[in-house]
This record gives C-alpha cells, sequence and structure tokens, in this order.
C-alpha cells in the first residue's frame, strides 16, 4: 500500500485496491499532506534566504564603513598631508 501519491499510478493502485470513490479521496487527501509539508518546508526556505540576505546587506554596510574610516585615515595621516 501506497503512503504517498507520487505518480499516476499510485493513484490507479488505489482506485484499484480501494475502489473509486474511497481511491480517490485517500490520494487527494494525501496530495494535500504533501502539498502542506512542501509549503511548510518552502516557507523555512524563504526564512533562510532572508536572514541570509539580511546578514549579506550588514556586511555590505560594514563594508562602506570600513572603506569611509580608511579614506579618513588616508587623508589624516598621507605623508603629503603638510604640504598643503
Amino acid at each position: 500500500m501506497v503512503n504517498y501519491v507520487q505518480r499516476a499510478r499510485d493513484v490507479r493502485l488505489l482506485v484499484k485496491s480501494e475502489g473509486m470513490e474511497r481511491g480517490l479521496l485517500k490520494a487527494v487527501e494525501r496530495l494535500a499532506e504533501d502539498n502542506e509539508m512542501l509549503r511548510q518546508e518552502m516557507q523555512a526556505i524563504v526564512q533562510t534566504v532572508n536572514k541570509m540576505a539580511d546578514i549579506v546587506a550588514d556586511i555590505a554596510a560594514v563594508g562602506q564603513k570600513l572603506k569611509g574610516d580608511w579614506e579618513q585615515v588616508r587623508r589624516t595621516f598621507h605623508p603629503d598631508k603638510d604640504m598643503n
């Protein structure tokens, strides 16, 4: 007995073993369960990708700050600074 519906033959097997009404009902129930499981997994993936995007944005902000600080250090301590 199949505990999931992955292919048309699974539906045919359910219809053959359980009858038309019961077999189709079981097939639809299993499809709904699979669909909900996939939805939850996709939601978890989206949350992970959002966290990763936030981390990348934070790294970019830190990089910009470091670049500005480096430019300030170069302007402050450049050997030609006293020539102006």
